[in-house]
């Protein structure tokens, strides 16, 4: 999955650095597949739910996309148009997310009108978990075998199930297809894998330290001086804040890492910097590096303490944040 500009690590180089071992990309918005589409022109590359109307069959055909049909009156049209190109579609069937996909009789309606269409060379089953990355692992399994009965009330076809968090903790799912996405990114959605098998983060966000200031028992930092001193203590501007793409609504404590060691936000995040108590940090300057998720501070932990999750962090790092790329 490549959505969300390669969840906010740069789409193409997240494609030239999966090359060949990935057999094709996903993407969420037509504008996000032409983009690709000019960077990688003989990738597969599958548009996934959205909008479908005669403007975005006619791009699909156009730049080779592969195509999600989630209603039965988007095949309807699909069967009716006049395309240059047939295209291969992934039908979605709805077994329990309940935001995308079409019930059993749709689901088989659709593919009793596409499988003899000229506008259709191949047809791939899929759906999406609700709850894979949970320990319940009988709604998943509930969930899978909506999407199995149903394909195989209609023949021999390829399957698409798994996320990250299924291809991970849900073996019997994985079928031909599956769809990594967070996991690429180097983050776990079910917490399960450790030691060896734990993730290594791609991306780290960083900044510098660019003021150092003590404080004594009683002063506050930053607005509403929600963060206060019971004792002297070392505090230190960062140069980093919601601007950037750091979460305004991070709470006192959450951890950032300062030489290789952790430290804790303090006060809170303004648009442009941020504040930390690096009291405890061994012979902290100004210009050190600061690690605000990546090596030693997940993503996922930052976000725990946001009331969020990684993906939300990783997608709003903004424009102005330089990348660096190895």
């Amino acid at each position: 999955m490549l959505k969300a500009n390669g969840y906010g690590h740069g789409a193409n180089w997240v494609a030239d650095t999966l090359g060949e071992r990935a057999q094709g990309f996903g993407l969420a918005r037509l504008c996000e597949a032409l983009a690709l589409r000019e960077h990688a022109p003989s990738k597969r590359l599958l548009l996934l739910g959205t909008l479908v109307d005669d403007n975005t069959l006619k791009h699909c055909a156009e730049a080779r996309l592969d195509l999600v049909i989630h209603r039965l009156e988007d095949a309807q049209r699909l069967s009716g148009a006049r395309l240059t190109t047939p295209l291969s579609i992934w039908l979605k069937r709805n077994v329990g997310m309940n935001r995308l996909g079409m019930s059993h009789e749709d689901f088989v309606a659709a593919q009793q009108l596409l499988v003899g269409s000229k506008n259709v060379k191949e047809v791939i089953h899929m759906s999406h978990f609700s709850d894979a990355d949970t320990p319940r692992a009988e709604v998943t399994e509930e969930q899978a075998e909506r999407l199995f009965s149903s394909s195989r009330a209609l023949g021999s076809f390829p399957l698409s199930l798994a996320n990250s968090a299924a291809i991970i903790a849900h073996p019997h799912t994985h079928a031909q297809w599956q769809r990594p996405g967070i996991m690429l990114y180097g983050d776990d959605p079910t917490g399960t894998l450790t030691g060896d098998n734990a993730l290594r983060p791609v991306m780290h966000f960083k900044s510098r330290i660019i003021a150092l200031k003590t404080v004594y028992p009683g002063d506050g930092v930053g607005y509403g001086r929600r963060w206060q001193a019971r004792e002297q203590r070392l505090i230190a501007t960062i140069g980093a804040g919601y601007a950037d793409g750091y979460p305004r609504h991070a709470t006192d404590g959450t951890p950032l890492m300062v030489n290789g060691q952790r430290a804790s936000l303090a006060g809170r995040v303004s648009m442009d910097l941020l504040t930390a108590d690096v009291t405890d940090v061994d012979h902290v300057k100004v210009g050190d590096e600061v690690t605000l998720w990546g090596q030693g501070v997940s993503a996922a932990e930052v976000a725990e303490r946001c009331g969020t999750i990684s993906y939300e962090l990783f997608t709003q790092v903004s424009s102005r944040v330089e990348r660096y790329y190895d």
